[in-house]
């Protein structure tokens, strides 16, 4: 049996990190919205039992280490099949990028494995193993936005009312989570207007969306590379100029957010010499 699906990257519409605990993980209040943007995994089914992984993008481990092969074993030992996989990953999302790439191959994998090898686990049993493969991984579970909080398994599933365009940018370097979150200084005590950020991105209307723009990761980010500061501030002063530029989750991404897809495109066609990924991008619904 073989299957070719889609695995679709994500960008933080708001990310305020409320919390620390004993572990050294975070707690958060972020809004997750699904986009255009995707990877793409064919996988066949296979009687050896053997989990393979192949992937466009030599750079990549394509052991445990890589979340697809961490998902499709940890399914296997929580259920108790025997099958087998040998999966082909065709990559479109940049690595280590904070658009979630390894989380939502992870998430793909899991409820394909879970279909094709007849398992058919629940989605509370398949939540409770993505909690276990990574922080991200229960959202790409879900449907295309969410209010997220805890480490990322508390889950709030929204339905906004129209998609938007964004431009997103990334500088072609890798930002680890971990020195992100470990490096950054954040004030747990600032409240936060749930209810006004969620209205707001539920409309689709970028304006309202780019009034909320917040990541309390990004202070950090453009402290310690200036050539990601060097980038948002083309970026804002770039005509068309943007409603509002934001790195996503712990970067190094940058997404400006435009009235229409005309001017997104035109920006586009200004930024394409500045980094060697620049893509116009569509938030799912």
């Amino acid at each position: 049996m073989e299957k070719s699906v889609l695995s679709q990257a994500k960008v933080n519409l708001f990310l305020k990190v409320t919390g620390r605990r004993e572990d050294g993980c975070h707690h958060l209040n972020s809004l997750f919205q699904k986009i255009s943007l995707a990877d793409s995994i064919t996988i066949r089914t296979n009687d050896s039992g053997s989990i393979g992984l192949k992937c466009s993008d030599e750079s990549l481990p394509t052991d445990e280490r890589n979340l697809i092969v961490k998902a499709a074993k940890m399914l296997r030992y929580q259920s108790g099949a025997i099958a087998g996989a040998d999966i082909d990953l065709i990559k479109e999302i940049p690595v280590g990028a904070g658009l979630g790439g390894g989380s939502s191959d992870g998430a793909t994998t899991l409820m394909t494995l879970n279909e094709m090898w007849g398992i058919n686990l629940s989605r509370e049993r398949l939540m409770e193993i993505a909690v276990e493969i990574g922080a991200d991984v229960p959202f790409f579970l879900g449907g295309d936005l969410a209010w997220v909080e805890g480490t990322g398994e508390r889950l709030s599933p929204l339905v906004p009312q129209k998609s938007f365009w964004i431009l997103l940018v990334n500088p072609g370097f890798h930002i680890s989570a971990g020195e992100a979150y470990t490096k950054s200084r954040f004030n747990f005590a600032k409240p936060v207007n749930k209810e006004k950020i969620i209205e707001d991105c539920l409309s689709g209307d970028p304006k309202r969306i780019a009034k909320n723009l917040h990541n309390d990761l990004e202070p950090w980010a453009l402290n310690n590379f200036p050539v990601l500061a060097r980038l948002k501030t083309e970026m804002e002063t770039t005509a068309p100029k943007p409603l509002g530029v934001l790195m996503t989750g712990s970067g190094p991404t940058l997404m400006a957010f435009y009235e229409t897809k005309e001017r997104c495109l035109d920006a586009r066609m200004k930024l394409k010499n500045d980094s060697r990924f620049v893509r116009v991008v569509k938030t799912c619904v």
